[in-house]
């Protein structure tokens, strides 16, 4: 894709033609804008020299025509080199590209022998054609700048941390003056940067936060890396790490690749879509650089939704007041009541996977009510937010006043989307394993009764046989008391 780039030609030969096919003859003269004839010099060498003839500097660009095309090849870059470190002027450009192509023309070139270069790509790779008046293709052999984005987890619950990792590799900056290479990171609202895998929290008036830049195999340090990136002033979710002196201090590992890393953790307001994305804006002109396509990572948490209603009810009628705790699975079948999940809440009644699950705080709980009405208008009354795709049992502790409690927990499973490219295709599952309608769970009360009697008079009968009873105890202690006397 060449969207941002631009494609320099710089005409090294004026050419003429004349005969006809198969004959057709070619002179070539060097191009008389200032500086071609130096450069020329420069990079062809001795025995050129400035005082050197149009067709003694055709014949020694001739002379490195070989079988693999390596000589003519290194002379194509050792010029583009040269020309960008001595601002020679190009004969024309593209200009920036605005939109995504695969392929640029240009019209109206005069004949000549044409360098053709894309700026800012991971090495110097120009091409060379001859322009006649017909139509040339060429194969642009560069690639551009890019990085790609990783994290060591696919799904998260609040509290976690999470390590993200961005690969990219030392672009060749051969004949720059200056060249930017700089990662720029936003956080979606459910992550916080943090300084380390402890999620060690930035202070309250931080600008940096920590990163580790490091080379792979093969590759060796030249200087020290940068071990923070800049926050944003105004947003704490954006961070730029500038690597542009690192990859000039580096050109002898042009081409390899190395990594970024840093971490994230999840707070209470990660949802389903936790995205994160990381670009990178490079090129050789500060004022005029380019920015890749950002690369994402999505590390979703889900919600656990719960509508308990009256067994029977039509219309459903919503229970409050039932009493639940969440276990999370730790064999199949079986739930560890020593480790109920613990949660917050906040002030609308909803629940969050509480960030220390360790935590004292009397404000972190594990008991979580039903409320009287659907909670946001939505089709529950009890919302649990913050976890990780994983199977998890409600127990229900007590049932709204006259019902009957739940005899056993309640088992669900949350199942993270299998489209890669779109989180939100998750699922709920039950204990059989099919798909839980709307992804709420409904939980069901039977109002609890007295047993049934058989009536009659047996109450009375059983309370006069007790009175009597009672008073013969009564009167044989009397008599046997006056006896003993």
């Amino acid at each position: 894709d060449l969207k941002g780039q631009t494609i320099n030609l710089y005409k090294l030969f004026d050419v003429t033609e004349s005969g006809e096919e198969p004959n057709k003859n070619y002179a070539y003269t060097v191009n008389t804008e200032t500086g071609y004839k130096e450069a020329l010099v420069s990079v062809l060498g001795s025995p050129i020299t400035t005082s050197s003839t149009d067709e003694q500097f055709a014949a020694a660009v001739l002379a490195l025509k070989d079988t693999d095309g390596t000589k003519i090849q290194k002379f194509a870059n050792d010029f583009t080199a040269y020309a960008l470190k001595n601002s020679l002027a190009v004969t024309k450009t593209s200009g920036k590209i605005a939109d995504s192509k695969t392929s640029y023309v240009f019209t109206g070139l005069a004949d000549g022998y044409y360098l053709v270069y894309v700026t800012g790509g991971k090495e110097i790779q120009s091409s060379l054609v001859t322009v006649d008046g017909t139509t040339n293709t060429v194969s642009l052999k560069t690639e551009a700048p890019s990085i790609t984005k990783t994290a060591d987890k696919d799904t998260v619950s609040i509290g976690q941390v999470v390590k993200y990792t961005v690969t990219g590799s030392i672009p060749d900056t051969t004949g720059y003056a200056q060249y930017q290479y700089i990662i720029h990171d936003e956080l979606s609202t459910g992550l916080d940067f943090v300084n380390d895998e402890n999620g060690t929290a930035l202070g309250a008036d931080a600008t940096k936060v920590n990163v580790t830049v490091a080379f792979g195999e093969g590759a060796t340090d030249a200087s020290t890396a940068p071990t923070t990136a800049t926050l944003d002033s105004t947003n704490k979710k954006k961070m730029s790490l500038d690597l542009s002196d690192w990859v000039k201090a580096n050109q002898k590992n042009k081409g390899k690749e190395f990594t970024v890393t840093y971490y994230a953790k999840v707070n209470k307001d990660a949802v389903v879509t936790n995205n994160n994305k990381a670009s990178l804006e490079y090129g050789n002109n500060p004022e005029n650089t380019t920015n890749t396509t950002p690369s994402e990572v999505k590390t979703p948490t889900y919600p656990l939704d719960i509508l308990k209603i009256k067994k029977d009810s039509t219309p459903e009628e919503i229970l409050a007041d039932a009493h639940f705790t969440l276990y999370a699975s730790t064999t199949e079948g079986n739930i560890d009541e020593s480790k109920p999940i613990k949660v917050t809440k906040d002030a609308e009644g909803k629940y969050s996977y509480a960030a220390d699950q360790a935590s004292t705080d009397p404000s972190v709980i594990t008991d979580m009510v039903t409320v009287a009405n659907k909670i946001d208008g939505q089709g529950y009354n009890l919302h649990i937010n913050g976890l990780a795709a994983g199977t998890y049992y409600l127990k229900e502790t007590k049932a709204p006043e006259g019902y009957n409690k739940l005899t056993a927990p309640i088992k669900v499973t949350i199942e993270k989307s299998k489209d890669a490219t779109d989180v939100s295709q998750w699922t709920l599952k039950d204990a059989k394993g099919n798909d839980i309608n709307n992804k709420i769970v409904k939980i069901e009360n039977s109002t609890g009764s007295l047993l049934p009697s058989t009536g009659g008079m047996g109450t009375i009968i059983f309370a006069v046989i007790a009175a009597i009873l009672v008073l013969g105890v009564a009167v044989s202690f009397i008599r046997d008391k006056r006896k003993n006397a």
